[in-house]
């Protein structure tokens, strides 16, 4: 258990850590959280509960999650530490030559059917109950099919992102793909978005939930109903997809990727996802000592900004679908010879715009649960941008991922835009370790912020001892490019005057402000084991809906 001061908030955010003895469940929603308790009040496990949340969340926080998203999980269970990605490919018609002939210089554009790929989550969900879970398909899907059908009321948080995306529907779907997307998430007379309260039903939704439990995700993988439909679409509509796209699919499980810092390892997943930017950026940092108190020092800001630079510099570069890593390879990023390197690039009095090195040879939900039978889970699931690409299935309210905006395009970089490749991903969840035991699960999505919160968060508990709320409720800042931050406005200002003085171009935000796809500075959950006491403890971001709840 990381030794935190249990007492102690000094950014309050009126949220208290939360303490229980028989499990957790922590996620962005409250009805995705009751989801979770409700399994592990039928007698399920954490991987059980946090499979219920997965479903829940594209009907209650749609502009994060879709059932076309993709997922990833790094599991305690069986007495070790597992990882799954389940992340979606591109359409084999995605080639260089077909983006240079539609005019794609620098990225794909975000929305319509270009930008899509294959939803992994479905098959996310059945991996991880099949290798961890107890319960059926059938048992963790069922409250979500019953909100699908019964409704929910909307929140403020979450009615911001519909009436947000009513413009982005008129400038990047063509009217048929607009349509389609207005009649599932605009329910109004006129098409208009939901109201604050307003009851919200997802008929369509229920018909694919139903759908994929009968056929236990076959109908999706396997040429069946939900296959047929998006094939159909997709050629009515201007899409690559072919039935043979579709089929094949299965998660990849593997070890996650550690990294040691001040006593305790930092687990990310490996590539396609760029939870390696996180550990690049702790081995950075490991060598350095930051005092308890010091947490708003300009020096500790300064020292993290540099190392999460440095640590983007190299993904960006070299970061790719593992069977396209052929050059550079994560044994490389990390290792302590090439991270010395690195860390000597660092000056303590000014900030500085980072390169890739040489090795030697945008809106997500985060959610995690834990038990004490030995079982905990760190969960995310996202369809990339605000609602991903907007082309939507009708007949199953199914709106397609965004992710293969994160190509690159240029000529023989790893991440070069390609048929049936996975692309780089920017969901991670991350996991604490110290002495080969569990210590919990935490994560913060919000797109390229994640790895930098990741970082905070785990420094917050580790270095600042922070109990997990306190450890989310402190500000964060975010690099956006060159020497140019965002950064909340709970600093102190003497801090902000530290860091520009040093060459940082920072950028002061409101963490609560702005509207629900301008927030950049993500939201999190965390949940740790006090293995003595064997009770769990957690916090729930105060930047969003969420909420951790005990049982």
């Amino acid at each position: 258990m990381v030794n935190f001061d249990h007492y102690a908030y000094h950014y309050p955010s009126r949220r208290r850590a939360v303490y229980a003895k028989k499990g957790m469940v922590a996620s962005s929603h409250p009805k995705a959280s009751e989801a979770g308790l409700r399994m592990l009040e039928k007698g399920g496990n954490a991987i059980d509960a946090c499979v219920a949340m997965a479903i829940m969340l594209p009907l209650v926080e749609p502009a994060a999650t879709t059932y076309g998203s993709d997922n990833f999980a790094i599991v305690w269970a069986k007495d070790k530490l597992h990882g799954m990605s389940s992340s979606g490919w591109s359409p084999k018609g995605l080639t260089p030559e077909y983006c240079a002939g539609k005019g794609y210089k620098v990225k794909i554009p975000m929305g319509g059917w270009d930008c899509t790929t294959l939803p992994g989550c479905v098959a996310g969900w059945i991996k991880l109950l099949k290798e961890f879970g107890t319960m059926t398909l059938a048992e963790v899907a069922a409250p979500a099919i019953e909100v699908a059908e019964e409704g929910y009321p909307i929140t403020p948080y979450v009615q911001g992102s519909f009436a947000w995306r009513k413009d982005w529907l008129e400038a990047n779907l063509t009217p048929e793909l607009a349509k389609n997307f207005e009649a599932e998430y605009f329910p109004n007379p006129g098409g208009t978005a939901p109201e604050p309260g307003q009851v919200v039903k997802h008929p369509n939704m229920a018909r694919f939930l139903k759908e994929i439990v009968e056929t236990n995700g076959d109908s999706l993988y396997k040429g069946g109903k939900i296959a047929q439909a998006i094939v159909r679409e997709s050629k009515a509509t201007g899409g690559l997809w072919e039935m043979e796209d579709l089929e094949g699919f299965e998660p990849v499980m593997h070890d996650p990727l550690r990294a040691e810092y001040h006593g305790y390892e930092i687990c990310e997943l490996p590539p396609n996802g760029q939870g390696i930017t996180a550990l690049i950026a702790a081995n950075i940092l490991n060598k350095y000592e930051f005092h308890p108190a010091a947490y708003e020092d300009v020096r500790t800001k300064h020292l993290q900004m540099e190392a999460i630079k440095l640590a983007f510099a190299d993904a960006k570069a070299y970061v790719a679908d593992p069977d396209y890593m052929t050059k550079v390879t994560c044994d490389m990023l990390l290792d302590p010879k090439y991270t010395e390197i690195r860390r000597n690039l660092i000056d303590e009095n000014k900030a500085q715009d980072f390169k890739a090195g040489q090795p030697d040879a945008c809106d997500t939900c985060y959610f995690c649960a834990a038990d004490t039978k030995g079982n905990m889970i760190s969960m995310i699931q996202s369809c990339y941008n605000c609602y991903g690409s907007g082309v939507t299935i009708p007949e199953y309210g199914l709106t397609l991922q965004s992710r293969a905006c994160t190509f690159e395009m240029t000529e023989g970089h790893p991440n070069q835009v390609g048929g049936h490749k996975r692309p780089y991903q920017t969901i991670i969840p991350a996991f604490l370790m110290k002495d080969g035991r569990p210590v919990g699960p935490f994560g913060i999505m919000g797109g390229y912020n994640q790895p930098q919160a990741h970082i905070q968060v785990a420094m917050n508990m580790i270095d600042f001892k922070m109990n997990p709320q306190a450890a989310l409720d402190a500000p964060r800042f975010c690099w956006t490019s060159g020497k140019n931050f965002d950064i909340e406005s709970g600093f102190k200002q003497s801090t902000l005057d530290g860091l520009q003085f040093k060459g940082h171009a920072l950028t002061v935000k409101e963490p609560f402000g702005g509207g629900y796809c301008d927030r950049p500075f993500g939201r999190g959950q965390v949940i740790i084991l006090d293995e003595e006491q064997n009770t769990l403890i957690g916090g729930s971001d105060p930047r969003g809906d969420g909420c951790v709840i005990g049982l």
